[in-house]
């Protein structure tokens, strides 16, 4: 997650801003926009997914709305101000049904609230054959690698959510530390 910063250096000009990085991209966007105005994304691969405006050109919004106004409103504004051509934004309600994400924010609907990350966990379903469990909906098996993460599912029971990541056609599940 991070923040779409659009501004004036003198020029119009869009920054892509996380924890880690920070750098100008370029985009096809209304200049009437960029009267500092920062919007919460996502990078995914070369596109940046929508959800959230924080800021709207120097007024802060956040604290007068709910975030299911801010989301309807984000996705109006990339409606009329954003052209495809250079940096790719996409609305996050516009997203192909199989796009990969790292998670999602959850709200409740009070004006000015936080959100909280969840990471996605997929559902595993333990199988008839001892050590062998299967993703629901995904092709491939759980990997169980070694005697810990044995003992750690066997404990789970027959169906239970975890985080899991592609490996060789097949899946990890990320154990808690």
């Amino acid at each position: 997650m991070g923040w779409i910063v659009l501004t004036y250096d003198p020029a119009p000009v869009c920054m892509w801003i996380t924890a880690r990085e920070s750098c100008v991209i370029n985009v096809c966007l209304d200049e009437r926009l960029f009267g500092d105005t920062i919007m919460r994304a996502e990078k995914v691969r070369d596109t940046y997914v929508i959800s959230d405006v924080f800021v709207y050109n120097s007024s802060c919004i956040f604290n007068s709305t709910t975030f299911q106004q801010r989301y309807e409103w984000s996705k109006a504004i990339l409606e009329r101000f954003y052209r495809p051509g250079l940096a790719v934004f996409v609305h996050k309600s516009n997203l192909p049904a199989d796009t990969k994400l790292r998670g999602y924010e959850v709200y409740d609907h009070k004006e000015g609230s936080h959100g909280c990350f969840m990471e996605i966990e997929e559902t595993i379903i333990r199988t008839e054959i001892p050590d062998v469990y299967t993703v629901v909906g995904k092709q491939g098996y759980v990997l169980v690698p070694n005697l810990k993460t044995s003992q750690f599912l066997r404990s789970k029971g027959v169906e239970f959510k975890m985080k899991c990541e592609p490996k060789d056609g097949n899946w990890e599940v990320i154990l808690p530390n």
